[in-house]
């Protein structure tokens, strides 16, 4: 993307460069509590990315995120667009599997926007995860990502800079949506990717905390 294309509007930034336009968009999850979506959506957010669940880093459940279902119908209702994420911490494909199954049971057929997204990470603390290797974690991305295709949505993986360059095998992954987080003015990642998530302190109309901004990258309407 070109640096010069980035440019600050109504609080958020921006991006267009005569070919590629952008819309803003938010990552909710329960750490946000409450959101007043007409707000949000009159603040000028276009979409929001909604975590459906996570995996416990100790024990491996599965917990589905307290707010994930009144805020797919609610942020839906005010016209947003709408995406998901679940927070992995797979160990193996069966796991990844498991987790993808259990995004689609509670989707339940419902429309969406964007992609659902694998999103694992590390965690800063003794974690049965502790020693993933990047081929097992790429192996993991992959076997999620083919389950929610099969099912009719559009699959994606999110990753810091790190993991895109040392954990992620990207390659393997070019099939999928790359969404980066790289909390920076413009973005300095090597490689392609169509969603930035751009800071974790921005504020928004109807967001009672700090929330996650993002761009997505999307062909100009001329």
């Amino acid at each position: 993307y070109d640096a010069a294309g980035f440019y600050k509007e109504d609080g958020f930034l921006r991006y267009g460069d005569g070919t590629l336009g952008s819309e803003v968009g938010v990552d909710i999850s329960s750490h946000q509590q409450s959101v007043d979506w007409e707000a949000v959506k009159a603040a000028g957010v276009d979409f929001a990315i909604l975590r459906a669940g996570y995996r416990g880093y100790t024990e491996g459940a599965i917990q589905e995120d307290e707010t994930f279902l009144t805020n797919l119908a609610a942020a839906k209702a005010a016209g947003l667009k709408v995406g998901v994420y679940f927070f992995s911490q797979a160990l193996d494909k069966a796991e990844a599997v498991e987790e993808a199954e259990f995004v689609l049971n509670l989707l339940d057929g419902a429309e969406l926007d964007y992609p659902i997204f694998f999103d694992w990470e590390d965690i800063e603390a003794e974690a049965r995860t502790d020693g993933m290797d990047s081929v097992t974690l790429t192996a993991c991305a992959v076997a999620f990502c083919k389950r929610v295709e099969l099912n009719g949505y559009r699959a994606g993986v999110y990753f810091n800079q790190r993991f895109g360059y040392e954990e992620f095998d990207l390659e393997s992954l070019q099939d999928y949506v790359f969404w980066l987080a790289e909390y920076n003015e413009t973005p300095s990642f090597s490689y392609h990717f169509q969603l930035w998530q751009y800071c974790n302190d921005g504020r928004v109309d109807g967001i009672h905390t700090d929330v996650d901004l993002n761009l997505a990258f999307l062909r100009a309407k001329h």
